[in-house]
């Protein structure tokens, strides 16, 4: 029997328990690495809830704290619980996606135990220059332990040019750039009535739901239009009663294959976060032939010098991009097949080829 390289994904959750955006392109990643021939095996801290075991790569979960949970989601106090889990795999490599302290942990073990350790990305903050928070000592671990892992990880992979500035700015390091992958859809088919205008992302400060309440309370009546909301909404009980009563359909956390199928009936994907890495969102609408209406997000200025959809900037300006959308049908469809066309070029799951090359010549 041929040895199977061994691949070590680290991350803060699994996406059977807590389907984000990095968990997503986690799982694409390990089914690639599946088809390569390699033996992936997912590391990450468990919140005690049911494991899809259906797949074919190995789960090592670790059992999470719900007190220290509450505490800012410290995830340090795992350090040994993760590098007993490595220890066990002997990986050839380690793949760490998001920002944490398991990023130290990951590139310690690295540097320890002859194997190689890729950072990827998944949100700008992962890498901005972060004061540390003298005031909350509990949480400095947590950042010593990422800067360390961002100053000693072998190699970073960016989603952006913007995260790879940034990165290079603060950290005096060079990242190799490669965008997220989705796989590409079969031919989408929308109806042309009624307009649907969609809120995906789970409920949380950073996401900002209450905007896409205000903006559709601002519109007022609109004629042949729903508004839908998706995502979890635990802790925005009230919210979820104002965006009703404003006649948006709150539907919560569906699986993915129903956001996409959303997606594929939809003509508009608002996005009012604050910050994002690069949202999968957006790369799911595109595929769909979706153009994007966000508040602040614009990565890279793709949305703007592409023309794939609108980045308002503000409140005000959000409300009447929406509204632009909305009253004009020919710039909603150029805009969506020009998404289109940028998506299936840019974001198809060949970049999940890209990474396994980069990691295949660490090793």
């Amino acid at each position: 029997m041929s040895y199977k390289k061994k691949l070590a994904l680290v991350l803060g959750s699994y996406w059977g328990q807590s389907q984000g955006g990095a968990e997503l392109q986690a799982l694409l990643l390990a089914e690639a690495a599946i088809k390569q021939g390699w033996q992936p095996h997912y590391c990450f801290l468990s919140n005690g809830g049911p494991l899809d075991k259906s797949r074919k790569l190995i789960l090592h979960a670790i059992e999470k704290n719900r007190y220290l949970t509450k505490l800012n989601n410290i995830k340090y106090p795992y350090a040994k619980s993760l590098y007993r889990e490595l220890a066990s795999i002997k990986p050839d490599i380690i793949y760490q996606r998001a920002g944490l302290s398991l990023t130290g942990v990951s590139a310690h073990f690295a540097r320890q135990n002859r194997c190689r350790c890729v950072f990827h990305i998944a949100n700008d903050n992962d890498v901005e220059n972060v004061t540390y928070k003298w005031h909350k000592p509990w949480v400095l671990p947590e950042q010593i332990l990422l800067h360390y892992g961002i100053r000693h990880t072998d190699t970073i992979i960016a989603q952006t040019l913007f995260q790879a500035e940034l990165l290079k700015k603060n950290y005096g390091r060079n990242a190799v750039i490669i965008p997220n992958g989705h796989a590409v859809p079969e031919d989408i088919h929308k109806p042309s009535k009624p307009i649907s205008v969609l809120w995906i992302a789970n409920w949380k400060p950073v996401k900002q739901p209450e905007f896409f309440v205000q903006m559709v309370q601002a519109l007022g009546s609109v004629k042949e239009v729903r508004f839908i909301m998706l995502g979890r909404t635990e802790g925005y009980e009230r919210l979820v009663g104002r965006a009703r009563e404003a006649g948006i359909d709150v539907r919560g956390e569906v699986p993915n294959e129903e956001v996409n199928r959303l997606l594929a009936e939809s003509h508009i994907l608002v996005n009012t976060s604050r910050q994002e890495g690069f949202s999968n969102t957006f790369i799911q609408a595109w595929m769909r032939r979706v153009p994007v209406v966000s508040l602040s997000v614009d990565p890279d200025n793709i949305l703007r010098d592409k023309k794939l959809g609108l980045c308002a900037g503000e409140f005000q300006g959000l409300v009447h991009d929406l509204k632009a959308l909305l009253e004009n049908e020919g710039l909603r469809e150029s805009m969506g097949i020009k998404a289109w066309e940028y998506a299936i070029a840019n974001h198809s799951l060949a970049n999940m080829d890209k990474i396994l090359n980069l990691l295949e010549s660490l090793i």
